[in-house]
């Protein structure tokens, strides 16, 4: 598999000259992670069938990541072992207050939610949740190891199982390209429903590329298109406050408010 990777890289060629040797090392370093990780099992790619309630397409609602010691493994190495700064990065966007309640969606195994519940504190609260129960698992022990108070829930984007107007921020990073049009649809109906009036929805995810990579696709959705991602927020009932460029990684963002308020008015 090494052997193969590198062949790969070789046959690029001039490619890797122009871009430079860092960006070849990098890529040599994600193949040779990905070689290490695919005997492993992981992190595995499950499709969600079937209809929800919210009239998602039968062809999936959405890919279930597993394997959650190999998933962190992968964050170090596509970070350069700095993934809790790059997630304190991303979470500067979300603009927490202290005593706020956060809900993480796809929290994955927890770093985020560990990160934001240090800016929330005491009196804040946050909750994670993930349609994979290793990643629960995962993020339940490392917020144990934290000593920090987190609730963390097995369940989807699409049905998220909290009472109406109980939080202040939904966060959804890097989630956005596992999910179908109709699931997108139905998470932000969702999120619309648990935030409180005027509350605030954060989401962060891989733009469409300046230019097309010369590299294989080992992931199986490339970016998310920003735009129809506006559309469908302001027809689920939001209002966008801001967006644009994240300035690392090719990410993207999104921020937007609940519309209640206005709307009763």
């Amino acid at each position: 598999m090494l052997v193969a990777g590198f062949l790969v890289l070789a046959q690029l060629g001039m490619g890797y000259v122009a871009a430079g040797v860092w960006a070849a090392g990098f890529h040599g370093l994600v193949l040779a992670t990905i070689a290490v990780l695919v005997p492993w099992g992981g992190p595995r790619h499950n499709r969600l069938p079937g209809k929800n309630p919210h009239g998602a397409s039968d062809r999936g609602i959405g890919v279930v990541l597993h394997r959650a010691a190999a998933y962190d493994m992968l964050a170090r190495v596509l970070t350069f072992g700095r993934e809790g700064r790059f997630r304190e990065f991303m979470l500067g966007l979300a603009k927490l207050q202290p005593g706020e309640a956060v809900l993480d969606v796809a929290c994955g195994t927890g770093t985020l939610a560990i990160a934001a519940k240090r800016r929330v504190g005491s009196d804040g609260s946050v909750t994670g949740v993930d349609a994979s129960a290793e990643m629960i698992g995962r993020a339940r022990a490392k917020a144990e190891r934290s000593g920090l108070d987190l609730t963390f829930v097995k369940g989807t984007a699409q049905q998220l199982s909290f009472k109406d107007a109980q939080f202040d921020i939904v966060v959804g990073t890097l989630m956005l390209h596992h999910l179908s049009k109709p699931a997108r649809s139905a998470f932000f109906r969702e999120a619309e429903r648990v935030l409180k009036p005027g509350g605030r929805l954060l989401l962060i995810d891989f733009g469409r590329p300046e230019r097309k990579s010369r590299l294989p696709r080992f992931h199986r959705h490339g970016h998310v298109d920003m735009n129809a991602i506006r559309t469908l927020l302001t027809e689920s009932g939001f209002k966008i406050t801001d967006g644009g460029a994240v300035g690392t990684m090719n990410l993207n963002y999104v921020s937007a408010t609940t519309n209640r308020e206005i709307l009763r008015a």
